[in-house]
């Protein structure tokens, strides 16, 4: 096979989304001459979703260059916005931001507007997000979205929609937020993104579903992910995800077994090679189950693997402390969490487990308080 045909080969597996046969294609055509950026950026998405994280940044990083060279500085621009997201997932934050600064840097020297820009505004969102700061996080995320809307742009506009909705379920504007993310989930559904945008949205939707208990949503969206990574046999992305949302699910129904199944599943999965961001996750589902199903040692170091991951592994461990009676450091525990819950969802997922324990302590008064104060 000649390496034009092996372009052409990789080109036509990866419409199709064969990812492995696309990924194996364009190696080969790019050990016979160098890709073009284009066909880099698409090598760059199959290793990606084949879950080879560190392959497919040097691939953006290459990517990224050529563009360089050939004076595209909006498309530079973009690759090295993937790079950076990517770095930060992988908990490289410092590199990461490196790079968001010189995408910005050659934005500016752009001198006008450009899609990118919305992208950039992508990780500020989140950032302010998740560090307390909801109602910034939701105006950044809607000016992404007025950016997308400007240039066409559905990958954007999706991500930018579930970012608004997540800000919003945060500043307890519920009904509104879960519109938002519905709506970001019938660009997924009906199949108007990108596949790495369609895994970021959809577990980000069912997150936020978990976050407010919206176990029905949670369940639906969940099946739909179930659905769309068994449709692409080679993806390897996201599907650790999945495992930890079909066992959440199947954990909150009772059906413990089948749970404990799907969560020792993502945790092998996620933590080989190396650990991916949602492997805390899913040592957290497992410690949850080993906790209910009475198998305390297991629970605890199920719950450490969290830890060590980066994933709270709260409140859960002050439960393990009351089922193994020790109530003293159960009830330390759980009023520190309470105290450091700040906003509505992150009291809800707690004041289940406050109340259990404060009347085991017999603190009637502190239990019956805790919704309102």
């Amino acid at each position: 096979m000649t390496a034009e045909d092996a372009l052409q080969q990789a080109r036509a597996c990866y419409e199709r989304q064969a990812w492995r046969e696309a990924h194996a294609h364009f190696l080969a055509a790019d050990r016979d001459a160098p890709l073009d950026p284009e066909d880099l950026v698409r090598l760059a998405t199959c290793a990606y979703l084949l879950g080879s994280e560190s392959d497919s940044t040097q691939l953006w990083s290459r990517a990224y260059q050529e563009f360089q060279q050939r004076g595209d500085a909006e498309r530079a621009a973009l690759c090295a916005f993937r790079v950076a997201f990517e770095l930060v997932g992988q908990g490289q934050a410092a590199q990461g931001n490196g790079w968001l600064a010189r995408a910005r840097r050659l934005l500016d020297e752009l001198g006008r507007e450009t899609v990118v820009h919305g992208y950039l505004l992508i990780p500020e969102g989140i950032r302010a997000t998740v560090t307390g700061d909801p109602a910034r996080g939701h105006a950044t995320f809607a000016d992404a979205a007025a950016i997308g809307r400007r240039f066409g742009d559905t990958d954007l506009t999706a991500a930018a929609r579930q970012g608004m909705g997540r800000a919003l379920i945060k500043m307890g504007r519920i009904d509104v937020g879960v519109a938002l993310l519905d709506e970001a989930m019938v660009a997924v559904t009906a199949g108007e993104v990108s596949p790495i945008v369609a895994g970021e949205v959809y577990c980000s939707v069912i997150e936020g579903c978990h976050e407010i208990f919206d176990l029905r949503r949670a369940q639906e969206w969940t099946v739909a992910l179930s659905d769309w990574c068994e449709r692409q046999p080679d993806l390897v992305a996201y599907r650790g995800a999945c495992l930890v949302r079909r066992a959440e699910v199947l954990r909150l129904y009772g059906a413990w077994e089948e749970a404990l199944d799907e969560a020792t599943r993502a945790c092998e999965r996620l933590t080989h090679p190396v650990p991916k961001p949602a492997a805390g996750a899913a040592y957290c589902q497992r410690a949850e189950l080993h906790r209910l199903r009475g198998e305390f040692a297991k629970a605890e170091d199920a719950y450490r693997h969290a830890s060590e991951l980066s994933r709270r592994a709260q409140p859960g461990l002050a439960l393990l402390r009351l089922a193994q009676r020790d109530v003293n450091a159960a009830v330390a525990a759980i009023r520190r969490v309470l105290e450091e819950a700040t906003d509505q969802a992150g009291r809800s997922r707690v004041l289940g487990a406050y109340v259990e324990i404060m009347l085991a302590a017999d603190e009637t008064a502190a239990a019956r308080a805790a919704p309102t104060s």
